[in-house]
């Protein structure tokens, strides 16, 4: 089992206003707070929400099966994102592509759809089963009312 500290998992950036006096001595301080510092910038999530597969920045529970076909420590793996245009939305079912490789690799992490009535100023987010569901090609919506702008949000991560 690695041995991880939690630095690893926070969200920013450490401070720090010291460093030894002796070359030997910071030269290991510096590398060490820089891959601290590494680690506390690439662990983010990162903010970027487009109509295209990409990182999301967050990293998902490590592959056991992997690792101990290889022989490795266990590596967390990269969860993708993709936003799809899901306006208008008119009350009742309907299905919109989401054009995501949705084969044996694929497991599902979080998928929502946030939804605006710019005329009514209603706004809601459909997050439940009963309401949102993927399958191999279409995303399924069954839609309360009207909403003339609406995103869905689709999380993932594909198996290698």
């Amino acid at each position: 089992m690695n041995n991880i500290d939690s630095q690893q998992f926070e969200s920013y950036v450490p401070v720090y206003d010291a460093v030894p006096e002796k070359w030997e001595d910071a030269r290991e301080f510096l590398v060490e707070h820089l891959k601290k510092i590494s680690n506390a910038v690439n662990i983010r999530e990162i903010g970027w929400f487009l109509d295209e597969e990409l990182l999301s920045g967050k990293q998902f529970i490590p592959s056991n099966a992997e690792a101990l076909i290889q022989g490795t420590a266990p590596l967390a793996r990269t969860v993708l994102r993709k936003v799809v245009d899901c306006s208008p939305l008119v009350a009742g079912a309907q299905t919109f592509p989401h054009d995501i490789v949705f084969d044996s690799n694929f497991s599902l992490i979080d998928l929502w759809v946030s939804a605006t009535n710019s005329t009514t100023l209603v706004a809601t987010i459909f997050c439940n089963s009963d309401t949102i569901s993927l399958d191999s090609s279409d995303i399924h919506i069954i839609s309360n009312g009207a909403y003339d702008r609406a995103y869905c949000v689709i999380e993932y991560i594909q198996e290698l």
